[in-house]
């Protein structure tokens, strides 16, 4: 088991949530689930997420088009981007909606020992996040639920600044950019 010197528990994650994905998710994440819960690390950028209910309201906005058409999301990013896990491609991968584009993250153990081992760089390359630690200087960390939202988005012509960041609850956030931009075909 992979630890985490930054988890920040929001929650502990309920029993019927770790048996209904028990045998649909790698064993790796039940294992974070059963010791960590719900919370957040990479610096407060990665958060893990109750799949259930992000299962239930993204419903076909998730974009999974390709191999078994199964994508499982466990964790959100403090800017908003999605973190599914993909078992037909034994991997997780990055739904980045800002920038309307996915990226392969690799397997459960790969992702979290390269998020601890080398924090932000690991995070910056595979994410484009260095606009997230400004925004958290100038305007406080977001809460759990809660994602910084390029208003306007840069997929739609905003300039991707810092100074364009707005906290937004990170679900809703999800539904608008896919409403607005369509969904991230993978």
């Amino acid at each position: 088991m992979i630890e985490f010197a930054d988890f920040v528990e929001h929650a502990p994650v309920e029993p019927e949530v770790v048996a209904a994905y028990r045998d649909r998710v790698p064993a790796e994440l039940v294992e974070v689930w059963e010791q960590y819960g719900y919370g957040t690390f990479g610096q407060g950028f990665i958060r893990v997420i109750n799949p259930a209910v992000y299962e239930a309201e993204l419903d076909d906005r998730i974009g999974k088009t390709q191999g078994d058409g199964v994508a499982i999301p466990v964790m959100v990013t403090g800017l908003g981007d999605l973190i599914t896990w993909e078992p037909s491609l034994g991997g997780l991968v990055g739904l980045i909606f800002r920038e309307n584009r996915g990226v392969g993250l690799g397997d459960v153990d790969s992702f979290l020992l390269l998020t601890e081992a080398l924090g932000v760089d690991h995070l910056a390359s595979e994410f484009n996040c260095g606009v997230f630690p400004e925004a958290v200087a100038a305007q406080g960390a977001p809460d759990f639920d809660e994602s910084f939202i390029f208003v306007p988005l840069p997929s739609l012509g905003g300039p991707g600044t810092a100074d364009t960041l707005q906290k937004r609850q990170t679900l809703s956030a999800i539904q608008v950019m896919v409403d607005l931009q369509g969904p991230i075909g993978h």
